[in-house]
């Protein structure tokens, strides 16, 4: 997760847009997230992943991304 979130960081700091938010396309987020295409098309089949649609193009917000981890973020059970 740490990772993720670095990596985010780093593009965040390299291609800054006047919005204020990076947008990612479908390579992008399956390298960032080590998935298929097919594992992120389900994603969005699911809703579990907001995206636009843009004249063919599929692009994700990297806020979005992380929200989507967060929201899914299992923490380890302890033995105590």
């Amino acid at each position: 997760m740490k990772s993720i979130e670095t990596q985010l960081k780093q593009i965040s700091l390299n291609e800054r847009n006047p919005l204020g938010d990076i947008y990612l396309d479908t390579d992008e987020v399956c390298t960032l997230l080590k998935v298929c295409k097919r594992t992120l098309q389900k994603y969005r089949d699911e809703s579990c992943i907001s995206f636009i649609q843009l004249g063919g193009k599929t692009l994700y917000k990297t806020s979005d991304i992380v929200e989507a981890l967060e929201k899914n973020y299992q923490p380890a059970l302890t033995n105590v």
